[in-house]
């Protein structure tokens, strides 16, 4: 196992750090041929976060094989600091992915032998950066043993110092079950201040529960903002001072894929900018979930993830 050579000093302090796994998506393409793209919720959020002007880390595990190689450069190649991540480490989680009619996509994941999953307490325990504002965590990383529970130490730890945000990104079928999903989550909101969940989220953690509901659930938990994603039905934010909601852009739908990360990202990069603040007013979250509705809409428009830039965001509000 080796570790990234620290970030060179002309790059900028880092003002996001995003832990969580990376995956190999194979997307189908005409005649059956599966292309190989990188993804992965984590690694798309920091991408995103890094498009849109915030200066991001990655604390991932990488693998030894070709796939690896690829899903570096794809960091390498958006600025993000690699410096925290171990390398070397068995094979690279796959992903195929199966789009419907409306561009949403399903996944099958190849996991056993990924090294995502096996933070060991060594390579978490070293300090982050004090220009890290924000700390994100979730996906299937933060969900799945053992490295669930290591994940959730370095939030536990890292509360008091900077903000903590956290999305699901519920993939029930790599987990041990609903009640460890459910648990797990439950236990991230308990010291996340930012949550985000789709409503797709929210259906596998509380079935039949109406998703205001089980994000309300969610907020009672200590966060000072939960946020619900409905796709192309826009999104709810809940918070103690009140409820704010958005409509989702109209846009030529190419697919789904890294639409809800973007809009993570987008959460991520606004709180960073404001020094890790999570707004509570409605009028400010009614703002804060615009600009992130914009930006998982424009990625929609686009094959894969493929999040925009600050001026592709801001061409596109002016546009509207």
């Amino acid at each position: 196992m080796s570790t990234e050579q620290s970030a060179p000093s002309m790059q900028p302090a880092p003002q996001a750090a995003i832990a969580g796994e990376h995956v190999m998506d194979l997307l189908p393409e005409d005649g059956g041929v599966l292309r190989p793209v990188p993804g992965g919720g984590p690694a798309n959020i920091a991408v995103a976060a890094a498009r849109l002007g915030t200066p991001t880390m990655l604390l991932s595990r990488f693998g030894a094989d070709a796939f690896a190689e690829r899903l570096r450069a794809r960091m390498s190649a958006e600025s993000v600091d690699l410096s925290r991540c171990p390398t070397g480490l068995g094979s690279s989680a796959l992903a195929v992915a199966t789009l419907a009619g409306d561009g949403s996509a399903r996944y099958d994941f190849w996991l056993e032998d990924a090294p995502d999953w096996s933070w060991t307490r060594a390579e978490l325990t070293g300090a982050l950066p004090d220009s890290v504002r924000v700390l994100h965590l979730g996906s299937i990383a933060a969900l799945r043993p053992p490295g669930d529970a290591e994940l959730l130490e370095l939030a536990r730890r890292e509360r008091e110092r900077r903000t903590i945000a956290f999305d699901p990104n519920v993939r029930m079928a790599t987990l041990p079950g609903a009640d460890h999903a459910r648990a797990r989550v439950e236990d991230f909101c308990r010291v996340a201040h930012l949550v985000k969940a789709s409503d797709d989220d929210l259906a596998e953690l509380y079935p039949g529960t109406p998703a205001e509901e089980g994000a309300q659930r969610l907020l009672e938990l200590g966060p000072r903002a939960v946020v619900v994603t409905r796709g192309g039905e826009g999104a709810v934010a809940l918070s103690t001072e009140g409820r704010a909601e958005v409509a989702s852009p109209r846009v030529a739908v190419h697919d789904t894929i890294g639409a809800g990360d973007t809009f993570m990202a987008a959460l991520v990069s606004a709180c960073a900018a404001d020094g890790g603040r999570v707004p509570t007013d409605v009028r400010e979250l009614r703002a804060l979930l615009t600009s992130a509705a914009a930006s998982a809409a424009i990625n929609c428009t686009r094959p894969g993830a493929d999040p925009p830039t600050a001026a592709e965001l801001a061409e596109f509000g002016e546009a509207r």
